[in-house]
């Protein structure tokens, strides 16, 4: 008697590793045949017959149609169902909150953002980036239920359970539970310079190096490091913070730019400005780039001595003024250290940082996903993480 129980739920425990095994192999290569799922896995063909028949029934895998080719019945082929669920990556800054909404494979369906301003109170901020998953979801023509997980970026430390530790670019903003506001699944939250880092990582090309030295230049400075291929974010989270030295001028940096524009000009604009003005010409305009460009060097040197990186990645809303700012900030690295990496500007942008808390986000929803302790997948729903 207590053989057969035993023997049953040995043949489950099988059952649930068998599927975590198969739904791995599909999930990391996209799609496959189902010969390749039986050399990948491990397993015994028929035993992957079988967890291939229960999880398309349960709308976890498609079977996709076979290319027929010559004589012969035509091999058959899975891939993970990335549009059962969506993953929302928010960057939540001083002086706006943008989002992008992606597929459980990272393909970006919608964006958006709001503006807000450092005096914003905490919870209208937080109730501005709840409006950004529902603009996004809208936008993307799915429901807010289908979003599985949330990733927050947001300017400052921020501990491993997802709270803010300090903030001093948001007056209220430090004891903030990003982990516990939204509503999602999951919810992860990082600094937004590493996030930023971790997008470019993932995003910024298809052979990134294993070691980068990550500028993240906007209307918040920020570095952030890449090392033997994964971002090192420290013990604390605050690997290459270096916003409290008294040498790194980052925000007094910003008024060179600011000053060289008309002072009616909204502060979250002035920067495109004088950007704007260097690339016409203007002389004032291109000294006031020189001297931000010297303070970014700086910082940015300082992690290039220790680490020496085989590449320097300007990123964040600045990068788009690259034509400007990556001469003078060459020029600079040059003179402060004695072997200067491959410089390059992102092609992310902006949205960097909500790409990278999207990343962080998909990674928990794999480690749930194939994690053999969550017991069986369920039949898929709305809901079925």
């Amino acid at each position: 008697m207590g053989s057969s129980v035993a023997d049953g739920g040995d043949h489950s425990r099988m059952r649930q590793l068998n599927e975590r095994a198969v739904l791995a192999s599909v999930r990391s290569a996209g799609e496959l045949r189902v010969a390749q799922i039986v050399e990948q896995s491990g397993l015994g063909r028929t035993a992957v017959e079988e967890v291939l028949a229960s999880l398309v029934e349960r709308r976890w895998l498609v079977e996709e149609s076979p290319a027929i080719r010559g004589r012969g019945r035509p091999a058959r082929s899975y891939r993970f169902r990335a549009e059962a669920g969506h993953i929302v990556g928010l960057d939540i800054g001083a002086f706006s909150v943008r989002g992008v909404l992606t597929d459980l494979d990272g393909r970006m369906l919608a964006n958006a953002r709001h503006p807000v301003t450092p005096e914003t109170p905490r919870k209208k901020r937080l109730a501005t980036a709840d409006q950004v998953i529902a603009d996004c979801a809208r936008d993307a023509g799915v429901p807010v239920s289908r979003v599985w997980a949330v990733g927050a970026g947001t300017t400052g430390l921020v501990d491993a359970a997802g709270t803010v530790v300090r903030a001093n670019a948001i007056p209220d903003w430090g004891g903030t539970d990003l982990a516990g506001h939204f509503t999602a699944q999951l919810v992860v939250a990082d600094n937004d310079s590493q996030l930023a880092a971790l997008a470019e990582q993932r995003r910024g090309g298809a052979d990134p190096p294993a070691d980068m030295v990550f500028l993240h230049a906007g209307l918040r400075t920020g570095l952030a490091l890449v090392l033997d291929g994964r971002l090192r974010r420290g013990a604390y989270g605050a690997a290459a913070d270096m916003s409290a030295l008294r040498g790194v001028a980052w925000e007094a940096a910003l008024e060179y730019l600011h000053a060289v524009v008309p002072a009616e000009i909204p502060t979250v604009d002035k920067a495109e400005r004088a950007f704007a003005a260097a690339r016409d010409g203007d002389r004032p305009a291109r000294a006031a780039v020189r001297k931000y460009a010297h303070a970014m060097a700086v910082a940015a040197a300082t992690a290039i001595a220790i680490v020496d990186p085989r590449l320097l990645v300007l990123g964040g809303a600045f990068s788009q003024a690259a034509d400007v700012l990556l001469e003078p900030l060459t020029a600079e690295l040059t003179r402060l250290c004695p072997r200067v990496p491959e410089v390059r500007a992102s092609a992310l942008g902006g949205l960097c940082v909500a790409l990278g808390a999207a990343s962080l986000a998909q990674d928990a929803v794999n480690t749930r996903l194939l994690a053999p302790s969550r017991g069986p997948l369920p039949q898929l729903t709305t809901r079925s993480l």
